[in-house]
């Protein structure tokens, strides 16, 4: 029988311009080891339903002038800067569609009677950009699975987006749908609008949040609606930068979230601008909706056993599952971590099954329950 190699690995967040993402380090402790519903056609924005009747005005009117690609809009009578900022910033956070905006608002004057508009390119470019953003998009959409629940469309639609996109801050576009889906680049604001231009199109309601972390850096996530209730989604923190060359590492620990799993702890909105709208169920958190939420310890690690085994024959690498209970979940670490049982299921799967099944390395998050684990194959690089 084959040994085993184990070694400590580590993974924390990161600020990285204004925006999260997950890293690897030496900090902290991982081992190696169409809608489902008719009433979503009426869909309106909660951002744009807590406008006051002249701030939807406004809205409007600066998102066609975005579209025509003016370069200017007036105001007359004049309106206060700190209204006009707060409808540039809107209209550039939640209208996906247009990435040609460029988030730079100046208006030096308390009452602003001409704004203009700044572009991060000149119209023909655009049009071409927004060709192909349209053509990525509808690929995206054209594997959705035949009979694919809202649910499931969303879980696809995460998974297509943290596996073809890699975090950047240094690349081009990487605010923008444009950046992610197009050139493979992005950073919060570009993962929540890739994320929201798909469910827009699949017609499942939702909307960009902005805010920052525990650190005070800026970012951006999305809240979804899946039968008239809302969860948290942040494909960002879902798509961790790694130290070992990991290109298939998916998870889902952010995937439909409750608000008092996040809200306060490690996204902040900034309710002036965004408003709260209050996400509580777990229904869809990720690991509920696909059976993968446990209450014991014992059931959980029956499930590792089984997915390692399936995951091992088709040579896929990772295993994750979460429990509602705390100290099943803290029992089930134990049970794995500390007293070596993960080696022995893995020697024992690669036994009965002959699978190459060379170690793993443990991804955990205390914070959510969540057990991570990526398996290694003979024959991988380090």
């Amino acid at each position: 029988m084959k040994k085993l190699t184990g070694f400590i690995l580590a993974a924390s967040l990161v600020l990285l311009t204004g925006c999260t993402a997950v890293d690897e380090s030496p900090r902290a402790a991982v081992t190696e080891v169409s809608p489902d519903n008719a009433e979503e056609e009426a869909f309106v924005s909660p951002v744009y339903d807590r406008l006051s009747p002249e701030e939807k005005e406004l809205y409007d009117r600066v998102k066609e002038a975005v579209l025509d690609f003016d370069e200017f809009v007036k105001f007359d009578p004049p309106v206060p800067r700190e209204t006009v900022r707060k409808i540039y910033r809107l209209v550039y956070s939640q209208e996906r569609n247009y990435f040609w905006l460029s988030n730079i608002f100046y208006a030096p004057d308390s009452e602003v009677s001409m704004l203009r508009l700044n572009y991060l390119y000149e119209q023909e470019d655009a049009e071409l950009k927004r060709a192909e953003l349209d053509f990525a998009a509808s690929t995206i959409l054209g594997g959705i699975p035949e009979g694919a629940s809202d649910f499931e469309k969303v879980v696809y639609f995460h998974d297509k987006i943290v596996t073809g996109c890699k975090f950047s801050t240094a690349e081009q576009h990487v605010n923008s749908a444009y950046g992610v889906l197009v050139t493979g680049y992005g950073q919060c604001e570009g993962y929540a609008a890739a994320l929201a231009l798909l469910c827009d199109k699949a017609g499942i309601p939702n909307y960009i949040v902005c805010g920052t972390n525990a650190e005070g850096s800026t970012h951006a996530w999305n809240k979804i609606r899946l039968e008239g209730e809302w969860y948290n989604a942040d494909c960002t923190w879902d798509d961790p930068i790694l130290t070992r060359n990991a290109p298939d590492f998916i998870r889902h620990d952010y995937l439909m979230v409750k608000d008092s799993e996040i809200e306060g702890k490690t996204h902040f909105t900034d309710e002036l601008y965004y408003g709260y709208t209050v996400c509580a169920e777990t229904k869809y958190n990720y690991f509920s909706g696909t059976g993968l939420m446990f209450e014991s310890a014992e059931e959980g690690v029956e499930n590792i056993i089984s997915q390692v085994k399936e995951k091992g024959l088709a040579g896929e690498r990772e295993v994750e599952i979460r429990f509602s209970d705390e100290n099943a979940f803290y029992a089930a670490m134990a049970r794995l971590f500390d007293s070596g049982e993960m080696k022995d299921i893995i020697e024992d799967t690669n036994e009965k099954y002959g699978t190459k099944i060379r170690s793993a390395y443990k991804h955990n998050n205390e914070d959510l329950r969540i057990v991570h684990i990526s398996l290694i194959y003979e024959g991988d690089e380090e």
